[in-house]
């Protein structure tokens, strides 16, 4: 799932600046307490590594979990993915979905056991990581210019600091921080920053870095809400469009929701419009169809 990286000497330095270091990265590692990367994901993505990767071999780790065994025959049969015949079995699962759209949505699936915070508005953190990912998927797909198991992969990643931070700082105080950055008044990570020092920015990158996701998508994660990326000179960076891709996603299941209030599409809409060349009736008919193929829909 690696992409070819750009170097971060392209960016201009205040940016380049904001991408956090191996040093940094190790001490916010040892600090806030982030979770290593599960047996199950690094034996995944060892048999990933080889041409070509044994179906039943990646079935044999899955099914290690039932609940993830469970939760890999239901994404295969998913309504989006097309019509098929039966449940089958998990080895038919990856043949159906592709291993590393199997190794995007298991990670989905060990995030939340490593990352057990509680509580309404983290089951509708998860349940926006989830759509999100499958959404900027469905994108890639239809843009063509990003692989779409990159895309699912920053999807998940990408807000992936708050649950660590809730963790980190005494849940009580970082919910009232959440509470403040969401009403837009100002930049979500300078209000965490002004708060607590640091941002769920640089800290999903470092649980990214961790885990062993590609850097292209590590520096997305960093500076997904620093929307000078998205800026005309950026705009062939892998990370400015995995940045676009998402913002474009999360108004769509903003509007789906019917939430018109956005922020971040406030500050960044127009720039991510522009940088994927989308008009407002390709939004609009794009995100028509992902409503009407249930990527967003549900419960």
């Amino acid at each position: 799932m690696q992409v070819s990286t750009a170097p971060s000497d392209l960016l201009e330095p205040s940016l380049a600046s904001a991408l956090p270091d191996a040093r940094m990265l190790s001490a916010l590692v040892a600090d806030i307490g982030i979770p290593p990367c599960p047996e199950m994901l690094l034996r995944l993505r060892a048999e990933l590594e080889r041409k070509p990767p044994r179906t039943e071999e990646l079935a044999r780790i899955a099914m290690t979990d039932v609940a993830i065994s469970a939760a890999l025959l239901k994404a295969a049969h998913a309504p989006w993915i097309g019509r098929g015949r039966g449940r089958g079995t998990v080895a038919q699962a990856f043949e159906r979905l592709g291993p590393a759209r199997c190794t995007a949505l298991l990670s989905a699936l060990v995030l939340r056991e490593v990352l057990p915070a509680h509580g309404p508005s983290l089951e509708r953190f998860w349940d926006v990581a989830n759509r999100r990912s499958v959404a900027m998927a469905w994108l890639a797909r239809r843009h063509g210019e990003v692989e779409p198991d990159v895309a699912q992969t920053f999807g998940l990643f990408c807000d992936v600091g708050i649950p660590v931070l809730l963790q980190r700082f005494h849940a009580p105080s970082y919910r009232v921080t959440l509470a403040e950055a969401n009403l837009g008044a100002r930049p979500f990570t300078e209000v965490e920053r002004a708060r607590h020092g640091t941002d769920h920015a640089v800290v999903g990158a470092a649980l990214a870095r961790t885990w062993g996701v590609g850097e292209d998508i590590v520096e997305a994660v960093c500076l997904h809400h620093d929307y000078r990326v998205l800026g005309v000179s950026y705009r062939q960076r892998p990370s400015s469009r995995l940045i676009a891709l998402a913002l474009v996603a999360e108004r769509m299941i903003q509007l789906h929701r019917g939430r018109n209030r956005h922020g971040e599409w406030a500050r960044g809409g127009a720039q991510a419009l522009a940088s994927l060349g989308m008009t407002a009736d390709d939004f609009e008919d794009w995100s028509d169809e992902i409503r009407t193929q249930m990527v967003l829909s549900g419960p």
